[in-house]
């Protein structure tokens, strides 16, 4: 597919796509992902921390509106990307109550983590891959870029029990950032879910 400027409504249609068949090596124009509220498997297994597959990355090409933290990773942080919307998972009251689906995208061949900070570590997790396992640490190593150049998108998003602002840590090459997601309700400054939010 051939990179061009579409509407957000075929660009999110056909990320979404892309990113969902797994190993494929498309090219799309913008980056604009999925925030839909589309329920993930339901699942109860929750991990301290967990690896990317790197084999689930798909190249993707521009990744326009998210902001790129610590050069490594794109991530849809206030005010430039709308709150994520969320939808009930399935799996009870917990931090696994509420999902926010919404695709992981990041250089190839960087290493970084993502991290739930402590006050956060009760009500959120985090998880990208097929499917995605919630986690409270995400470490992505020096994944390939089988394209070549881009950037890798990986599928997931985030869980919590309810909406809220949340705090992301970055940490890449011995520095790190907080960065601030509106998973469900709208951070300082942000425009709020775009679509239903269950709450």
């Amino acid at each position: 597919m051939r990179p061009t400027r579409r509407g957000p409504a075929l660009v999110t249609a056909a990320l979404t796509a892309t990113m969902l068949a797994g190993c494929t090596s498309g090219t799309v124009g913008s980056g604009t992902v999925s925030s839909g509220t589309a329920k993930p498997a339901p699942t109860t297994r929750s991990t301290a921390q967990s690896v990317l597959d790197c084999r689930l990355g798909t190249v993707v090409g521009g990744i326009d509106q998210l902001q790129v933290v610590l050069g490594v990773v794109a991530l849809p942080i206030s005010p430039r990307y709308p709150a994520l919307g969320t939808a009930l998972s399935g799996d009870g009251s917990g931090p696994l109550r509420l999902f926010a689906k919404t695709g992981l995208f990041f250089r190839p061949g960087t290493t970084f983590e993502l991290i739930v900070p402590a006050r956060f570590a009760s009500r959120l997790r985090i998880g990208w891959g097929n499917p995605g396992t919630p986690s409270q640490t995400v470490g992505v190593s020096n994944c390939a870029s089988p394209g070549g150049g881009g950037w890798l998108a990986i599928a997931g998003g985030y869980w919590i029990d309810h909406p809220a602002c949340v705090p992301i840590i970055v940490r890449a090459g011995g520095r790190q950032q907080q960065v601030h997601i509106g998973v469900g309700t709208a951070c300082p400054g942000q425009r709020p879910p775009q679509g239903p939010s269950q709450s």
